[in-house]
């Protein structure tokens, strides 16, 4: 159970947010990220009642706090929901701790897919994407094939061809261009009807979800 001054059992969400300095950081201390996260997968429990009236107060008290909580906690959603057990066993922990930040790319613009006969390279461009520091992070975005098959992956900012593009002075996002980017079956997340698996976790966080500075060309 949430309540206005944090979740039972850890600091409060104001205290917490005064102490640490990053805003993943920040978020990993409010405990939101483990909210309605299933406790054997490594969660707190809870409802996403309990996780959309915590997203309303974090982003009254911290804004660009609240905008990492809506990437990292989607991205969290994506390896909760996938049938691929291998690709959540080694990556889950490291989001749940905050020891590596996640994002969603924001839009819904997918990536495009070419087929090599060996695995596929992906391009496209997201703009506006929040929780992208420089020391490295993955990305879950949408993606149509070649075939016209259509799903959703999960790449490494360190892949080479993707590239982090900072906004303007001020600004908390970023912009990602992606260049024929290798991908790897093992990081397939799912089909296409996982953006209705994401949907209920994403309607809880609304009211964090950054507004991007420009709209996806």
């Amino acid at each position: 159970m949430l309540t206005d001054t944090g979740l039972l059992g850890t600091a409060p969400v104001v205290n917490a947010l005064q102490a640490s300095r990053s805003p993943l950081q920040r978020v990993v201390d409010s405990g939101l990220l483990r909210c309605a996260v299933p406790r054997d997968l490594g969660g707190n429990g809870g409802g996403l009642d309990d996780l959309a009236h915590a997203a309303g107060l974090l982003q009254r008290q911290d804004p660009a706090a609240a905008a990492v909580l809506w990437a990292q906690r989607l991205a969290i959603e994506a390896l909760v929901q996938t049938a691929n057990v291998g690709l959540r066993e080694f990556w889950l922990p490291d989001f749940l701790n905050g020891d590596r930040a996640a994002t969603l790319a924001p839009g819904g613009k997918e990536l495009t897919a070419e087929d090599t006969g060996r695995g596929w390279l992906l391009s496209g461009v997201f703009h506006g994407v929040p929780n992208l520091p420089w020391e490295g992070s993955s990305l879950v975005a949408p993606v149509r094939l070649g075939d016209g098959n259509a799903g959703w992956v999960l790449l490494r900012s360190e892949e080479d061809g993707l590239s982090v593009h900072p906004a303007a002075p001020g600004h908390a996002h970023a912009s990602l261009h992606l260049n024929r980017v290798f991908f790897r079956e093992d990081e397939w997340l799912g089909e296409q009807h996982m953006a209705q698996q994401l949907a209920p976790v994403a309607e809880a966080l609304a009211p964090c979800r950054p507004r991007p500075p420009a709209l996806n060309t």
